[in-house]
């Protein structure tokens, strides 16, 4: 009976911790030689997107090396969406805008690139900067569907210097 009580304990006071709120991971490794971006670029980045499903919020971490701020487009920079953003490739040829980054003080310059944090994105407020009208539960749905793309568009590349695709994880 007291293995039972302490076990019921246990589980009620994981359940109530911050480890079990709703959220999904995913994850990007970017390069110039994948399929969107095969531009030979030896630049490299990393990304981690963590989606509060109650609070309909994101949570944005990338790294960059061989990049630096100043070489961002600058005409996607003064832009709202941002020069690095989500790009969903659909089976016949179209691509949309899924989740932009905008600039700001979240870009910061480090010894080998820069890095990009934002906390507590608001989905609502990306959709709004795009005109988007893609629910909250299609945009879960499009990130975990295997064809986003993160792209970092640049001077020398407008199309997108570097870029991978997202997965969940």
């Amino acid at each position: 009976m007291i293995k039972r009580l302490a076990l019921v304990a246990v589980v009620a006071a994981l359940a109530a911790s911050p480890a079990f709120a709703a959220t999904k991971v995913f994850t990007a490794k970017l390069s110039g030689d994948v399929e969107t971006s095969k531009t030979g670029s030896k630049a490299t980045g990393t990304a981690r997107f963590v989606v509060d499903t109650e609070k309909k919020t994101v949570d944005v971490t990338m790294d960059f090396a061989g990049l630096k701020i100043a070489d961002l487009a600058d005409g996607l920079v003064a832009r709202p969406m941002g020069p690095i953003h989500l790009h969903n490739y659909l089976a016949n040829g179209d691509v949309a805008l899924v989740l932009p980054t905008p600039f700001g003080p979240g870009y910061t310059d480090t010894a080998k690139g820069f890095s990009v944090t934002m906390k507590g994105y608001s989905y609502a407020d990306g959709a709004q900067l795009l005109k988007s009208d893609l629910s909250f539960e299609g945009f879960l749905s499009v990130m975990a569907s295997g064809s986003v793309v993160l792209n970092v568009h640049t001077d020398k590349f407008g199309e997108g210097e570097i870029s991978g695709k997202i997965v969940a994880g």
